[in-house]
């Protein structure tokens, strides 16, 4: 009987000894610390020209020198990174992160330079498949991307703390962290912001008699604005454009509102030039420079004149209400 019961307990041993390496899972070669500390990033940041999307400027820091790879792994497994970045909140752009800077974001991504099984800089979630009798290297270096996020960017100093997770089928997941991560960001290309002196720019254009409309007999009223911008000393005058937004006619003419009510006018519009008698621009690629005039302590001021009269439109002209409004659009940056 003792036999019987030996034998027993060497089948049962042996049936779950078989059973775990029908379902084996990855496995370590050198593994890394179950947490990894980044080290401090630069203390200052230069931002450098980029459109919208795309990174202004990247900080790479080697965090492990271990040579850790993943090994045994079958076919099914899975290996990625999983990330959390503290307080932090979406900037609308993949894997991008709002920031107390305006206009700038950031990405964080890992790499493992010169190792043909990871893909460049990845930024994670990430997952991917496993395939028998492949390595996949566990990352040694963390990209801090900084991204161009809106037309307006600004300047100062940057502070978040971060938490990513490697890990792969079977294995406990390796915490690699980043706290209190601070720069200062340095802008010296593009203003934090431009804006007019006056928000509202009201332009009376008296009473006009129609036959002085009928004859091209009217006269110009005179409009300015004064734009200041921020955030910028440039050595030379960065270049400030404007171009207009309102209901025109087919050759640039800007309606009247509610034209073809009984009460407004008709056979009449409002031609908008701009000091040299250039009509004024309603698409982006046609925008206007406009003058710089000179600095102050805290910002480039801008200047741009223009004329507004009432000109024949076609059809006859009654008499009525003339009113329209325009906006104007500033391009910098």
């Amino acid at each position: 009987m003792l036999f019987k019961k030996m034998l027993s307990t060497l089948i049962l041993v042996t049936t779950l000894a078989g059973t775990h390496s029908a379902f084996a899972a990855c496995s370590w070669w050198n593994r890394p610390p179950a947490k990894i500390t980044i080290p401090s990033l630069a203390g200052t940041t230069s931002l450098s020209p980029a459109p919208i999307g795309q990174a202004m400027a990247s900080q790479k820091i080697s965090f492990y020198s271990g040579n850790a790879e993943i090994v045994y792994c079958a076919t099914g497994d899975k290996w990625g990174m999983n990330l959390n970045v503290s307080g932090l909140e979406s900037a609308g752009l993949p894997n991008v992160y709002k920031t107390t800077v305006e206009g700038v974001g950031i990405r964080i991504g890992f790499d493992k330079p010169l190792t043909g099984n990871w893909r460049g800089v990845e930024y994670p979630p990430f997952e991917y498949q496993t395939y028998p009798n492949w390595l996949y290297p566990f990352p040694e270096q963390v990209t801090i991307d900084y991204i161009r996020t809106g037309t307006a960017v600004g300047k100062g100093p940057i502070s978040f703390n971060f938490s990513a997770q490697f890990q792969a089928t079977g294995l406990t997941p390796i915490n690699i962290v980043g706290t209190n991560l601070t720069t200062e960001v340095a802008n010296n290309i593009y203003f934090s912001a431009c804006e007019a002196q006056v928000k509202s720019l009201i332009v009376p254009m008296g009473k006009v008699a129609s036959a002085n409309i009928r004859n091209g007999n009217t006269q110009a009223q005179n409009f300015n604005l004064n734009v200041y911008c921020k955030g910028l000393r440039p050595t030379q005058p960065a270049p400030v454009k404007i171009y207009f937004q309102g209901a025109t006619t087919s050759d640039g003419l800007l309606k009247l509102n509610d034209a073809g009510q009984s009460h407004v006018a008709s056979g009449t519009a409002i031609e908008l030039t701009n000091g040299k008698g250039t009509r004024l621009p309603f698409t982006p690629s046609k925008a206007l420079n406009l003058d710089w005039q000179h600095s102050q302590p805290d910002a480039e001021v801008y200047h741009f004149a223009g004329q507004a009269r009432y000109v024949p439109s076609g059809g006859e002209v009654k008499a009525g209400k003339a009113d329209a409004v325009v906006s104007y659009v500033l391009v910098y940056n």
